[in-house]
């Protein structure tokens, strides 16, 4: 058992080498997601910043009512909104601003990381972008089947154009 593993590094030791590894040159296609990412991160903050004004300010309800009825967002009893819910109630002690706007920061932050990891040209990046983009994908085609919209769908397309073509492209997920 010991010549077996001696020969060909333990998956985890091969993992965290492939993670610090730099990627390659960027293509056009690279360096659009990394705009759109640190770009999204950036209104992303703001939009947190202005959800902890406004809702002080009571013009929040305005806002979501008018919100709603551009994006076509009908809130019903879904999976997600109970899910959601029940976190809130475990939250508790802030309000739902302060939850929304603060999920809004650690969604910024998330794209601001892979923006910058991706201009630096660094393998984590590449993997972190596909991982957190993917994880998405069924939300937003679960949204698309049931309530399609032209923004909705046009954001499971960018999503999978980025997932596919960085797990293609970059060979991610192949000879680990």
């Amino acid at each position: 058992m010991t010549q077996a593993t001696s020969r060909r590094p333990h998956y985890l030791r091969r993992f965290w080498a492939e993670l610090g590894r730099m990627g390659g040159e960027h293509d056009a296609f690279i360096k659009v997601i990394i705009v759109e990412r640190i770009v999204k991160a950036i209104v992303l903050i703001a939009l947190a910043i202005g959800l902890m004004v406004a809702g002080e300010k009571g013009l929040l309800t305005t806002w979501a009512q008018y919100a709603q009825d551009q994006l076509n967002l009908d809130a019903d009893d879904g999976v997600i909104v109970h899910l959601l819910l029940r976190v809130l109630l475990v939250i508790g002690s802030f309000t739902h601003v302060n939850v929304v706007a603060l999920a809004a920061i650690a969604y910024a932050l998330l794209e601001g990381t892979e923006g910058v990891g991706l201009a630096m040209r660094r393998r984590w990046a590449e993997y972190l972008t596909v991982i957190a983009t993917g994880i998405l994908i069924p939300f937003e085609a679960y949204e698309v089947i049931h309530r399609a919209t032209l923004f909705k769908v046009g954001a499971l397309l960018v999503n999978l154009a980025v997932v596919g073509y960085l797990a293609y492209r970059k060979r991610l997920f192949v000879g680990i």
